[in-house]
């Protein structure tokens, strides 16, 4: 993404001296403006900056809420051990004999951490600069996590760039490629989006051509894809060779022959 797409968009905020060196790097990275506090004049509407120990997404009128940040707790339900069981339906949709994953489409990598979580080799892929750092950040804090230090283990690889190019460039083939793009809402009144998931959208950019990213990911993969999709959409690669899930949510699973 071209960082000029954040111009009077994203600012960095360091309201903490000890952290301005970190974020002064951040910004010029990102190459946005650094303030130390935000006005109602401050023509940004998005700020990164440090607090309780992570790198979080602000909005101005939300400066004093919390923000967003890549959570690396699992999620209601799934398991705090390591490797956690390889169980529910997106484990049946990778394969317990799968070894090597990707993620194309990292995100807030939820899913990410939870592949990780059940064992398996995994590298995510992420083309925001804003989520890359988000990204970093996360997976800083949880190599520092005590059960990773106990059994040295390493937070997954992050790459950077679009998943097209990225995928058609590897150099080593992955069982399993996962992707979960954007699909579009339903065309009937319905919750609101999540804030993340409308930051995403906003702020982040719009998702890749789906079509194109799956055909990458067929060619990249050596085994299956894997395509996250809500129960309503239709199938990303047409009649997929089997599926998993619930009434809402749906694995659709693509064995490469």
């Amino acid at each position: 993404m071209n960082q000029a797409y954040y111009s009077n968009k994203l600012a960095v905020l360091c309201d903490n001296p000890v952290l301005n060196e970190q974020s002064q790097a951040l910004a010029e990275q990102l190459a946005v403006p650094l303030y130390e506090s935000v006005h109602k004049k401050t023509a940004e509407d998005f700020f990164l900056t440090w607090r309780e120990g992570e790198l979080k997404l602000l909005d101005k009128d939300l400066l004093k809420k919390g923000g967003l940040s890549v959570d690396i707790q699992p999620r209601n339900g799934e398991q705090r051990s390591w490797p956690a069981p390889k169980e529910g339906a997106l484990a049946q949709a990778i394969g317990r004999k799968t070894k090597t994953v990707i993620d194309a489409t990292t995100g807030w990598a939820q899913d990410s951490l939870h592949i990780f979580r059940m064992g398996y080799d995994l590298r995510c892929i992420e083309r925001s600069p804003i989520m890359l750092a988000l990204l970093q950040d996360a997976f800083s804090r949880l190599e520092q996590v005590d059960w990773m230090q106990r059994l040295a283990l390493s937070a997954p690889e992050l790459l950077a760039g679009n998943a097209i190019e990225v995928l058609a460039s590897l150099e080593d083939t992955p069982d399993c490629i996962y992707i979960d793009p954007m699909f579009p809402p339903k065309r009937k009144k319905s919750a609101l989006p999540k804030k993340s998931m409308l930051i995403l959208r906003d702020l982040l950019g719009d998702d890749m051509d789906r079509e194109a990213l799956f055909s990458a990911a067929f060619m990249a993969t050596g085994k299956k894809v894997v395509v996250k999709c809500p129960a309503h959409a239709e199938p990303l690669g047409g009649k997929p060779t089997e599926s998993f899930g619930s009434k809402l949510l749906r694995y659709d699973v693509y064995l490469k022959r």
